[in-house]
C-alpha cells in the first residue's frame, strides 16, 4: 500500500504525533477520516479567522432594508 500521500498531508499537518508513530497507525482504516476532518476543520477555521478579522457585519436583506433613510446625501 502506498501510504506517502496520506505521509504528507500529515506533515503539511505537522501532525508530529502521528509523524512519530507512522509505522504503527499507517495501515489503520481510520487514518484517511482523521487527516480529512483535520483538513476540513483547519481549513473552517481559517475562513471564520479571516472573516473576523475582515470585520464585516452582517447584511441587511433588501427586504428589510430601510429606503426612507436618509432622506438626501451630503
Amino acid at each position: 500500500m502506498n501510504d506517502e500521500p496520506l505521509l504528507n498531508k500529515v506533515k503539511a499537518l505537522k501532525l508530529h504525533g502521528l509523524i512519530a508513530n507512522w509505522e504503527n497507525i499507517r495501515n489503520e482504516t481510520w487514518l484517511a477520516d482523521i487527516i480529512q476532518w483535520e483538513e476540513e476543520e483547519r481549513s473552517r477555521r481559517s475562513h471564520q479567522r479571516r472573516l473576523d478579522s475582515a470585520h464585516i457585519d452582517p447584511f441587511t436583506p433588501l427586504v428589510n432594508f430601510d429606503w426612507n433613510w436618509p432622506k438626501k446625501m451630503r
